[in-house]
């Protein structure tokens, strides 16, 4: 009876223990495991930022709760003011994401439809088979306005075009389509200038008032705004708060400030269109209107369902693109969607893993890369060892050569190399500094490292192509031919080798 009796209270009293044991540990075990993702998160973006990949703001959420956000480095690098998370940005070609929702949200309405002619909104418009699937997919084939607007800005130079001006442009010029519509895809802002068109022609309200009233607002993006002018000719007014842009270059530490680059200025002074890449934003804007987009607030969910399906060419390929998002299937992510940004001095970033609801937002004013970033941090949380990487060779290499010459630079180079563990040895990031050097008129230093390239990764086609390309623009055409015929050699499918050759061998 004794025994009967014991076991009787171990019952009573020790399963239900036992039970709710692991019910709690069923419960925290997720939180732990992402409370140890999230210290990853922030050991791996800190570093990133000590070694100068990364000066913006990093926010990432999961079910529109913010799991992680932090301002790393300066909005202004002159006056060491730092960025907060309160930071705004220009946000690129975010904005046209923006677009994309608020026509859809005409579409929704049965006041736009997706497979009708633009033309039959905007009776200028002069391609007829253009549609508005053509239009926020990138598959219709318009010239670009550089093109279109060629002519008249000779004739008028100091004129400001705007939104009012692109359709009568495009009208008069009547230049030919670069494809037929729906046959290919190329990315090109006039698409979202002529879907803001479409917006004002259906509502009869400015771009700029519907954004606001049917985006901004409902989305509670309070710190969201379209700028009078265009990009680098901001009002003072519309300056407060917003992080300047800089160029970084792998070569030197020292960041160039976009404002003292004139041509920049001079281009866009020109262009004061909206609905392509205008908007300024904050991190947690773009998480409110994430947050939304996926709570039906402002979009049937049955339309971003459907504009979050890729797309199909007439041929039957299929695009990583759907309805105004970029969307892609990764092996470890899933399906994910978003939208990047870029401009002289930025790079953005917003990407939404589906599977998770996870979102990660990032806003760069010294032009690092940002998709890149976003991806690792959905990687991180997924539990990825993706460990900081090591000190980048090309920087070091790049900063060595410029300062000390080539010798000194592979010396250095052909040492730190062996040591895997702490520093980092990349094909791309080597031709991503010879560009830098050539961009910034370094050209020997330019050709030295697109040659070293090549040393370091024979097999690699576009080591060999990037130098043919260097070896071209200082005029060193028989090389430049060698170069392009290891690269071909390499990669038979290079039709632009192919094409190169042909020039050259004509020569």
């Amino acid at each position: 009876m004794a025994t009967h009796k014991t076991v009787t209270q171990t019952s009573d009293y020790g399963y239900p223990f036992t039970k709710v044991f692991f019910i709690i540990l069923f419960i925290i075990a997720p939180f732990s495991f992402l409370q140890s993702q999230i210290a990853k998160l922030d050991a791996y973006f800190s570093t990133k930022s000590e070694r100068g990949d990364f000066n913006g703001v990093i926010l990432v959420a999961e079910k529109n709760k913010i799991l992680y956000q932090k301002a790393f480095g300066f909005a202004d690098f002159e006056s060491k003011q730092p960025n907060t998370i309160h930071t705004r940005f220009p946000v690129g070609s975010i904005t046209k994401l923006l677009t994309a929702t608020a026509v859809l949200q005409l579409v929704d309405k049965g006041l736009l439809n997706l497979d009708q002619p633009v033309k039959s909104y905007l009776q200028e418009f002069p391609y007829p088979e253009i549609t508005l699937t053509h239009l926020l997919s990138h598959t219709s084939g318009l010239p670009s306005w550089d093109v279109v607007f060629k002519k008249i800005i000779k004739e008028h130079p100091n004129t400001v075009f705007s939104n009012k001006d692109i359709l009568k442009e495009y009208s008069e010029q009547n230049i030919n389509l670069v494809f037929r519509p729906g046959s290919a895809h190329e990315y090109n802002n006039a698409n979202s200038v002529f879907a803001a068109l479409l917006i004002e022609k259906i509502t009869g309200l400015s771009y700029e008032d519907y954004m606001k009233q049917h985006i901004f607002i409902p989305a509670s993006m309070k710190n969201t705004f379209i700028p009078t002018t265009p990009f680098f000719n901001y009002l003072p007014t519309e300056r407060k708060n917003v992080a300047k842009l800089y160029i970084s270059h792998m070569y030197t530490p020292l960041k160039e400030n976009t404002e003292t680059i004139q041509s920049n200025k001079e281009y866009w002074k020109r262009f004061n269109f909206k609905g392509f890449g205008e908007v300024i934003s904050t991190a947690e804007d773009l998480f409110q209107f994430n947050t939304a987009l996926t709570t039906g607030k402002i979009l049937n969910s049955s339309v971003l369902k459907a504009a979050q399906e890729a797309i199909q060419l007439n041929n039957g390929t299929v695009l990583p693109r759907g309805i105004g998002w970029q969307v892609e299937t990764d092996d470890i992510l899933g399906k994910i969607v978003g939208h990047g940004g870029g401009l002289t001095g930025l790079l953005t970033s917003f990407v939404y893993q589906i599977d998770t609801q996870r979102v990660a937002i990032i806003l760069d004013n010294t032009q690092q890369n940002a998709e890149d970033l976003s991806i690792d941090a959905l990687m991180i949380l997924a539990g990825q060892p993706l460990a900081p990487p090591g000190k980048d060779l090309a920087r070091i290499y790049g900063r060595i050569l410029l300062e000390k010459g080539a010798a000194s630079a592979r010396n250095e180079l052909y040492t730190l190399k062996k040591n895997i563990t702490d520093y980092s040895l990349s094909e791309q990031q080597f031709n991503k500094l010879g560009y830098d050097f050539l961009r910034s008129g370094k050209l020997p230093q330019a050709l030295e490292t697109f040659r070293i390239n090549t040393e370091l990764f024979p097999q690699s086609f576009n080591t060999f192509d990037s130098y043919g390309e260097a070896l071209l623009k200082n005029k060193q055409k028989e090389k430049a031919l060698i170069m392009y015929q290891k690269s071909v050699e390499l990669n038979p499918d290079s039709e632009n080798g192919k094409k190169i050759i042909q020039e050259l061998m004509k020569q």
